[in-house]
């Protein structure tokens, strides 16, 4: 009878140590969120709101670590480690994400949206699934997306604002395919290089041009070494995501809160991304620089979008017609 107690005593102190480390328990829940910026960037800022609210509304029963600059892990390394589960979230660029989903790419189509406004309706609206789809499938949540902000191509000696302006020139972009074969069939060549040595490889002469986000352009401050700017429409997004088997653990509630206080913050983010435009515009002309705007200018953009028709009909053929001419029908 003792040996028949004392067994069941056993048992239920199982049972009790087990469910102090379920996710519906109170004991506190860390969620690890590696990034590769900064914590004091604009998403690094954005990403520890996100953290300090769910403990608020949680009352502490959600700790978030935030590993910025990198130093656990970042880009698709960053993604690979939440599929795997090694952390539970991160929000890395869209192209660290291509190894999940080809329709990554399909975002950053060069004046393919009409403004950001166009780009952030699909994020947020019903289009994106078809990304959205693709990453559930491979093991993660998609808690949000975010608008990266406006991108630009800054070169050292001329002022982009015809797409005859391109010939000639080397532009560093980040690989993406879609705007690689868009950059080359305006008669630019197009090398990938790391953000962190574009500065010197500009100074060097070995690249003549950079392709990259307006933040990084000005954070990198490198209208010092190419200060003609033009901004591109071109757009791209930052995937806010979770382990999809862990997500899934948690309690229904607090799967809703964690959406619905993420997605609150990446409309507000979406719109201080796009309000600092106007700062680094002033950097850029303080300092000596020009800048070209062509989603402003319609004949402009009219000219772009027929030197890119042979980049749009290939990206018909590895997308699929209808969500390359749905991008191209925003207005």
């Amino acid at each position: 009878m003792l040996k028949k107690f004392v067994s069941c005593l056993a048992a239920a102190a199982a049972a009790t140590s087990l469910a102090a480390f379920a996710p519906g328990a109170s004991a506190q829940t860390e969620i690890k969120i590696p990034i590769k910026v900064n914590a004091t960037t604009l998403r690094g800022i954005m990403t520890q709101e996100f953290g300090d609210q769910l403990a608020k509304a949680t009352g502490n029963r959600y700790k978030t670590t935030i590993y910025p600059g990198g130093q656990l892990y970042d880009g698709d390394k960053a993604a690979k480690a939440v599929q795997l589960g090694n952390v539970q979230m991160t929000n890395e660029p869209n192209s660290a994400f291509t190894a999940y989903t080809k329709n990554a790419d399909l975002m950053e189509l060069p004046f393919g949206f009409a403004d950001a406004e166009a780009f952030q309706e699909f994020l947020h609206g019903p289009r994106s699934d078809l990304v959205r789809k693709d990453l559930e499938k491979a093991g993660f949540h998609v808690v949000t997306f975010l608008d990266e902000g406006p991108f630009v191509i800054a070169t050292k000696e001329v002022l982009i604002k015809g797409p005859a302006d391109f010939k000639g020139q080397v532009i560093r972009t980040s690989g993406h395919p879609v705007v690689v074969d868009g950059l080359k069939g305006m008669g630019a060549s197009t090398v990938k290089i790391p953000l962190n040595e574009v500065y010197s490889a500009l100074q060097q002469g070995t690249i003549s041009g950079v392709y990259t986000t307006f933040d990084a352009y000005v954070n990198e401050k490198m209208y010092e070494v190419a200060p003609n700017v033009m901004i591109i429409p071109s757009y791209g997004a930052y995937f806010w995501v979770a382990n999809k088997a862990w997500f899934d653990a948690l309690p229904e509630a607090d799967r809703k809160l964690i959406d619905s206080l993420a997605n609150k913050l990446a409309k507000k983010y979406d719109k201080d991304v796009w309000a600092a435009s106007d700062e680094h515009v002033a950097t850029v002309k303080k300092a000596g620089g020009k800048i070209s705007d062509p989603a402003k200018d319609p004949a402009a953009r009219t000219a772009f979008r027929e030197a890119m028709a042979k980049t749009y009909d290939k990206m018909r053929e590895k997308f699929g017609k209808e969500p390359v001419d749905a991008i191209l029908a925003s207005k």
